[in-house]
């Protein structure tokens, strides 16, 4: 029967090595602006605003409410809005990963950090310093992309450290030796040894039915 490898299966259900923080960030910063951005983009559309109104509006806070009035894309509205964007979405990221690194949990690292944005954002900021969304987009709507961010978070920080992965291992393992079936000499002491000689050894059994020496060679003729 094949033997299992107690070191083989230690591999196969050793945990994977921690991911970098650094790299954790940024994946989950990442995710969580596609994310949010995509969910407020259609939400836009549907409000009968374009695509990137929700991006335009995020520049607010250098240029004010107005910006509301603004629908085209350009580089100090669209451009500059969507890297306000991300550069929000990664410092949400980095809060997320320090609470998966206390809550061990990822969905309650993402939808906390995602509910602390909200409440931060519009219930202590000045409304100016918020993201602006409220300009384009009805409170319900803003509420969605939120959730959304909270999404991108949990997606991107629940494979920071490596889940145990136990799999069923179809290795072919090699059956050890049958003692039966060996064929690797072993020396036999005392009477054995005239019984099963080995190879370099002369059967006493064959020099006695054999005294002319026609089937072996006495080893101790040319010592004489």
């Amino acid at each position: 029967m094949p033997q299992d490898d107690p070191a083989l299966d230690d591999r196969i259900s050793r945990p994977a090595p921690p991911r970098s923080g650094t790299g954790t960030i940024l994946r989950s910063g990442l995710v969580a602006a596609v994310f949010s951005l995509l969910a407020l983009g259609v939400l836009a559309i549907l409000a009968g605003q374009p695509f990137w109104m929700p991006l335009n509006v995020t520049t607010q806070a250098l240029w004010g409410p107005e910006v509301a009035l603004i629908q085209d894309i350009d580089l100090s509205h669209t451009l500059l809005g969507l890297a306000i964007h991300v550069a929000s979405c990664l410092f949400w990221a980095l809060i997320a990963w320090l609470a998966y690194q206390l809550l061990g949990s990822a969905a309650l690292a993402g939808s906390g950090t995602a509910l602390l944005a909200l409440v931060i954002d519009y219930g202590i900021l000045p409304e100016r310093m918020s993201p602006g969304w409220h300009l384009a987009l009805p409170f319900g709507a803003v509420v969605c992309g939120f959730a959304a961010m909270g999404l991108g978070l949990w997606i991107g920080v629940r494979g920071n450290r490596g889940n145990v992965v136990r799999r069923q291992s179809r290795v072919e393992r090699t059956p050890p030796p049958d003692p039966a079936l060996s064929t690797d000499p072993t020396p036999a002491i005392g009477p054995e040894a005239l019984r099963h000689p080995t190879p370099n050894v002369v059967d006493q059994r064959q020099q006695r039915i054999d005294p002319v020496n026609a089937v072996t060679e006495d080893p101790n003729k040319n010592a004489r």
